[in-house]
């Protein structure tokens, strides 16, 4: 693995999970640099970008793994100049809404449409059961119930993104969108994916979505009716399948808990009812 000096970047942007720079003498090559306790992310995305641009999915191409001289690990990719995801559009042309739901409900749908070879991807199914049992914040009833639920889906193998949301797609100046964000790509139900969307849109606190997706409720709810009826058809109930895919949204909150460090006790009231706990 290359060693670069972070003398030879430019930050930016920066997050939670770690920063995005651009080489000073290659503005084509983007720099994503992950956080020291973030390593194993860092070299799954790697793994993973490299087999979906390979398959011919649409995402940044990557390039080569490099590690910094303070061992932090990071991927270059080929810029995509000019990019906005579409949480960042929907921020600043609310306007065009009808348009990103359709825009985002194609590459949805494209993705969905895909079949990667077999055992190319873990399943998501083996990818939540390991995190279920990796969160320290579930009883034994919560965790094994939430486990014969997950067990219960019905295998398959469509290509899923596994962390699907607005946040995650982009587009360029000419229109082209990228999948991005690929450490957890997997293959299953795409109603996995549908779930996280929906968790994104509809079920996670107005403040949460304003502070990770620069929009609020009165943009993003809209914008997933617009979105279900592009991706599954105009005649869809949404209200109908908003109860479908809401044990979906449940599940991804409980995954990513261990990953967040703390609990999120609100939801715990509509679990049990899921899972038919007193």
């Amino acid at each position: 693995m290359k060693t670069i000096d972070l003398k030879d970047y430019e930050l930016s942007g920066g997050g939670k999970l770690g920063e995005s720079y651009i080489k000073k003498d290659d503005p084509d090559i983007l720099l994503k640099l992950y956080s020291t306790d973030l390593e194993k992310m860092g070299l799954d995305e790697y793994e993973k970008a490299c087999k979906v641009y390979n398959l011919g999915l649409p995402c940044p191409e990557p390039g080569q793994l490099v590690r910094t001289a303070d061992n932090r690990v990071g991927i270059q990719f080929k810029r995509i100049h000019g990019k906005l995801s579409y949480a960042r559009a929907l921020s600043i042309h609310p306007e065009r809404m009808e348009q990103y739901a359709r825009e985002f409900a194609e590459i949805c749908k494209k993705l969905h449409s895909t079949t990667p070879p077999p055992g190319l991807f873990p399943t998501f199914k083996d990818q939540s059961r390991q995190y279920i049992m990796e969160n320290p914040f579930l009883t034994d009833e919560e965790r094994n119930g939430i486990l014969r639920f997950i067990d219960s889906q019905p295998d398959a193998d469509t290509a899923l993104h596994g962390d699907l949301h607005i946040g995650n797609v982009i587009f360029d100046e000419q229109g082209q969108k990228y999948l991005i964000d690929l450490s957890e790509f997997s293959t299953g139900s795409p109603m996995f994916d549908l779930g996280i969307i929906y968790l994104q849109c509809c079920f996670i606190p107005n403040e949460v979505e304003m502070e990770l997706y620069h929009i609020t409720k009165d943009v993003s709810v809209p914008f997933w009716n617009l979105f279900i009826k592009n991706y599954i058809g105009p005649d869809t109930d949404v209200e109908e399948f908003n109860k479908q895919i809401l044990p979906y949204a449940l599940l991804r909150i409980l995954c990513v808990e261990k990953m967040m460090g703390y609990p999120v006790p609100p939801i715990r009231p509509a679990v049990h009812k899921l899972l038919g706990i007193k």
